[in-house]
């Protein structure tokens, strides 16, 4: 027992330079982040009580109307589902939550190093804008409109590769941005293109990676907490209310 002992101490004792700033307090690691429904999410996830040194910045988590938002790629994303065991995620797009009308025109990238799509789950829906199809008549199911102070006012949203869709081959649009979406949810729109607004509710899976998991795995085995230094782009251990090194943990990403 007095050689474990002995050795925890020494890894808790060993300083390591952070650009933390002095007041923080590092032991708020062991708290939990909460917010509707969802509790007890920990490491790698941050946000609420557990400050942004406790966890890759990537995984920041917001809490907006008891539900946690996550932003990729300067899009915020409604968590909808988490599953830590499996580390899968079900996200919707906040922008798109109330209207199918966004000002934010750009593509749902992930961050490939922490994100993926689930490829058997997920399935692309393009939303065209500022669409010169006004002398249309009878307008299609899968129009509506936008205004977003473009020339043109009318929308369209396409299930699949965008190019393949007829209806699209009469007109021109000013911008188009892709979507994921379930499959199981783009079968039902076909049946009823009037339902895009709740598809885009029921959002897409992702699956999540922290690529730092072997570090913490050897900072978690002598009891420390696993953090993350952001300005130095680097994962750290944190041992009581300081930064220590436990022997064989490196601080280069392990991808």
């Amino acid at each position: 027992m007095l050689p474990l002992i002995f050795l925890f101490f020494f890894f808790c004792s060993v300083d390591v330079t952070t650009s933390f700033p002095a007041d923080a307090y590092l032991s708020n690691c062991t708290q939990n982040f909460e917010c509707g429904p969802f509790r007890n999410l920990t490491y790698p996830f941050t946000g609420g009580a557990r400050p942004s040194y406790c966890g890759p910045p990537e995984f920041h988590l917001s809490c907006i109307d008891d539900t946690p938002e996550l932003t990729i790629a300067a899009l915020s994303y409604r968590v909808l589902k988490l599953d830590p065991v499996h580390q899968n995620l079900t996200l919707a797009r906040s922008d798109l939550w109330n209207s199918t009308c966004t000002d934010k025109l750009g593509n749902s990238t992930l961050e490939s190093e922490f994100f993926t799509y689930d490829d058997d789950d997920d399935m692309d829906v393009t939303i065209f804008y500022g669409c010169n199809s006004t002398l249309i008549t009878p307008k299609p199911e899968n129009w509506f409109f936008c205004d977003l102070n473009l020339t043109f006012d009318d929308a369209y949203y396409v299930i699949g590769p965008a190019p393949l869709d007829p209806i699209m081959s009469g007109f021109k649009c000013s911008v188009g941005i892709t979507v994921p979406i379930l499959k199981t949810t783009a079968a039902v729109l076909v049946g009823n293109r009037s339902l895009f607004g709740e598809a885009i509710k029921t959002g897409f899976n992702v699956h999540y990676t922290n690529p730092y998991e072997k570090q913490c795995a050897k900072c978690l085995n002598v009891n420390g907490l696993c953090g993350f230094d952001s300005d130095k782009n680097r994962p750290v251990c944190i041992c009581g209310n300081r930064v220590c090194n436990p022997a064989g943990i490196s601080f280069s990403r392990v991808l």
